[in-house]
């Protein structure tokens, strides 16, 4: 669907850090009336936190429909799961009151693999609609080179069989190469276990995984020393190289899921861990 704009939105509501972040890396907090969904101000990238603070109203839990259109919105940028009926409503209701809405396309629920070029597009999306192009494309030629970087500096190594994976009670969920993370595990030159969307200790064990990356969630980003202490000391797992090796490095989801301008953190983060030496007497962006 085509959105119209007569001019860039004024009064904007942003749902999930996605959203929030990438207004805030291009300068546009002063659009932002009210951000949704971070569960507190350290999650932020320490460069956007000051712009964070003016944000009048921030909090993790939903805003229901009054509130929000006590804000007088005229843009609302959420996730696939954000408008649904029982969620704040439609982008259709939403649309019938002047107020335009936008989906990340990482959040659909579709067959097609999500990949680094959603988020590139949503980067430039959000460039284009608020008149800041020049500075969207600067972040997404930040991410170009730098997978270049690794793909340059990693070139015949040995790729690191490696599973991404989220704890979740009793259940191990994997994250495989159709997911975003997958996607920048693949592109940093790892070697992607994909079985399923699950698995079990057992097979854990059987694949014998040299890097563990473990998700952590909203709900858990204060917890994630703790769930990977829980995998490091489960005696049945002392086999595995990446526990043996000592190589499990938590990933807040921000940096993988939806991640947007944080997609940057997530190729760094994973392309370090994979390879500790690459970044060695090379300056930071």
């Amino acid at each position: 669907m085509q959105l119209i704009f007569e001019h860039p939105p004024r009064r904007v509501i942003t749902f999930w850090q996605n959203s929030t972040e990438t207004l805030l890396a291009l300068g546009l907090q002063d659009r932002i009336v009210a951000a949704v969904g971070i569960p507190y101000r350290g999650c932020i990238k320490e460069e956007y936190q000051q712009a964070y603070d003016s944000i009048p109203i921030k909090q993790m839990q939903i805003l229901d429909k009054e509130n929000i259109l006590m804000l007088r919105p005229d843009f609302i940028l959420g996730w696939g799961s954000t408008f649904r009926p029982e969620y704040i409503g439609t982008t259709e209701f939403w649309r019938s009151r002047e107020i335009n809405t936008y989906i990340a396309s990482s959040t659909t629920r579709n067959a097609k693999a999500k990949t680094i070029e959603d988020e590139y597009k949503y980067i430039m999306d959000m460039g284009t609609i608020f008149g800041r192009r020049k500075r969207a494309s600067a972040l997404v030629k930040q991410m170009e080179r730098e997978l270049a970087f690794v793909e340059n500096r990693t070139a015949g190594h040995k790729k690191p069989r490696t599973i991404i994976m989220e704890k979740q009670k009793d259940i191990l969920r994997l994250y495989g190469r159709n997911t975003l993370a997958g996607d920048i595990l693949t592109k940093v030159n790892g070697d992607i276990i994909d079985i399923g969307a699950t698995i079990s200790y057992e097979q854990l064990i059987a694949e014998n995984p040299e890097v563990i990356f473990l998700i952590v969630s909203e709900n858990d980003y204060r917890n994630a020393s703790v769930i990977t202490q829980q995998i490091y000391e489960n005696p049945a797992l002392q086999d595995i190289i990446a526990v043996r090796e000592h190589r499990i490095y938590t990933l807040p989801l921000f940096m993988v899921y939806s991640s947007a301008v944080r997609t940057y953190d997530g190729i760094r983060e994973m392309a370090q861990d994979l390879y500790p030496e690459l970044y060695e007497e090379v300056p930071q962006n």
